[in-house]
């Protein structure tokens, strides 16, 4: 009877131990962009067509937002999970910044991109 009350012991022990003995998850991939931002189909999204990749972006992006036509280079991370945006490859953005040297003018027509 103490053998299997020591046996269970230990094996509730290394069950507790187990999950922060593995190892730590992955960082996530930073992706960096640069372009123009464009309003996208749906309202309140943005979108941006990387001018080194040519891959279109949907820029998930907390206050503040850039102005929609404004150059910006940005630093982020693919989201998980599904998006209102339908556009392009969702992106959480974790820093941006304004680029004057972009010429920004002529708003761009995306087409709905395939996932890479």
């Amino acid at each position: 009877m103490k053998r299997m009350t020591f046996l269970l012991a230990v094996l509730a022990i290394a069950g507790i131990a187990a999950p922060a003995l593995a190892a730590p998850e992955p960082k996530p991939k930073e992706i960096h962009g640069m372009g123009c931002v464009e309003a996208g189909v749906e309202a309140h999204c943005l979108v941006l067509k990387d001018i080194k990749s040519g891959m279109i972006f949907n820029l998930l992006i907390r206050q503040p937002r850039p102005a929609i036509g404004e150059g910006i280079e940005f630093t982020g991370v693919r989201h998980e999970g599904p998006t209102v945006c339908m556009q392009g490859t969702a992106i959480a953005v974790t820093t941006w910044a304004r680029k004057d040297t972009l010429k920004c003018t002529q708003p761009q027509k995306f087409k709905k991109q395939a996932e890479p």
